[in-house]
């Protein structure tokens, strides 16, 4: 009898530690994920204000910032393209494929905003996490 009661004792012991293991294992790979998500849209960001920054069409710094964000799923992608001359007051410049008509000299910036799907959804609350990062650069 008192080794069926081990047994069943080990057993309920196991459940919890293994449940905390598996929550732990999941966190780590949805950290590393959402990182891996991060650095794309740093490259997406930084790739589009560097496009502006050159004088290149909007549309050429949205596909730019597009190729850069290898692995990122286009329709949870965001870009914002804007110019400011001082910094202070930021306008848009414009839809897909107009012109750069931000002056030489001033500042242009570029925000990629991406919706990662959260593989954790089922333990944790909501279904993606917001990734935004933001470049500024001169214009030349």
């Amino acid at each position: 009898m008192k080794s069926r009661s081990r047994r069943g004792a080990a057993l309920v012991e196991f459940a919890l530690v293994g449940a905390l293991l598996c929550l732990l294992l999941f966190g780590i790979v949805e950290v590393g994920l959402i990182f891996g998500d991060q650095t794309q849209v740093g490259a997406a960001a930084r790739e589009a204000a560097r496009s502006l920054s050159v004088g290149e069409k909007t549309a050429a710094a949205r596909n730019r910032a597009a190729a850069a964000g290898v692995g990122l799923s286009p329709s949870a992608t965001a870009v914002t393209l804007e110019s400011s001359p001082d910094g202070t007051v930021w306008t848009a410049l414009g839809d897909t494929g107009t012109a750069n008509t931000a002056p030489a000299g001033s500042l242009v910036r570029a925000t990629v905003t991406y919706q990662h799907p959260l593989v954790t959804s089922f333990v944790f609350a909501g279904t993606t996490h917001t990734l935004t990062a933001r470049l500024v650069m001169r214009r030349e």
